[in-house]
């Protein structure tokens, strides 16, 4: 089987090369440079999931294969859910910018009443029967003012998990991400299902 990661960002498709090869090694795995794709898609839909499945069909329908796509937000509670859906057009700047925003919004709240979490949606989509699979998933946690570290992106440096406690998202290793994070339950529940139906 081929599958097409329709996604630009390096580090998810590395993420993806590490799961499907721990979940479903079979699989031939293609990036979009793989199809000389450069194409990006605006992301204007009004859920994690129709954004998902417009980038999983953008993609597979110009390669002509089943691709993966998936989409993330951040939504933290005493911001109302912000910075949500448009996590990373939420404010303007870099992501050091953005996760000061909103260390500066939560200024003087206690922990307790920092909870936050991410929210995501693994799509898959095949463009030979138009049918699409999607896989929801949540990581919960807290927003605390102090940065730690490395192995991560976005806000993932202020996020602290409730899966590893006491641990900043971007301190845990590879493993740990693969297996709390959406494309690594996402693609396991993926695997489970095509033993047991017709793909």
């Amino acid at each position: 089987m081929k599958i097409l990661v329709g996604a630009n960002n390096e580090n998810k498709f590395a993420q993806y090369i590490r799961v499907f090869s721990k979940y479903m090694p079979e699989v031939e795995v293609f990036s979009l440079t793989d199809f000389q794709i450069s194409d990006d898609i605006d992301e204007n839909a009004d859920s994690l999931e129709e954004n998902a499945k417009d980038k999983a069909k953008f993609y597979g329908d110009k390669a002509g294969v089943t691709t993966v796509s998936d989409d993330t937000g951040l939504f933290v509670d005493a911001l109302d859910g912000a910075p949500g859906l448009h996590a990373k057009r939420w404010h303007d700047g870099t992501e050091l910018d953005r996760c000061r925003k909103i260390l500066e919004r939560l200024r003087g709240l206690p922990l307790e009443k920092r909870s936050a979490c991410y929210d995501s949606v693994l799509a898959i989509y095949n463009p030979k029967s138009g049918k699409f699979w999607t896989f929801p998933s949540k990581i919960e946690g807290w927003i605390v003012d102090e940065f730690k570290g490395g192995n991560g992106f976005g806000y993932d440096s202020i996020f602290l998990t409730k899966d590893y406690p006491g641990k900043h998202y971007a301190e845990l290793t590879t493993e740990q991400i693969d297996a709390i994070n959406h494309r690594g339950k996402g693609l396991k529940k993926f695997a489970e299902f095509i033993k047991n139906n017709n793909f």
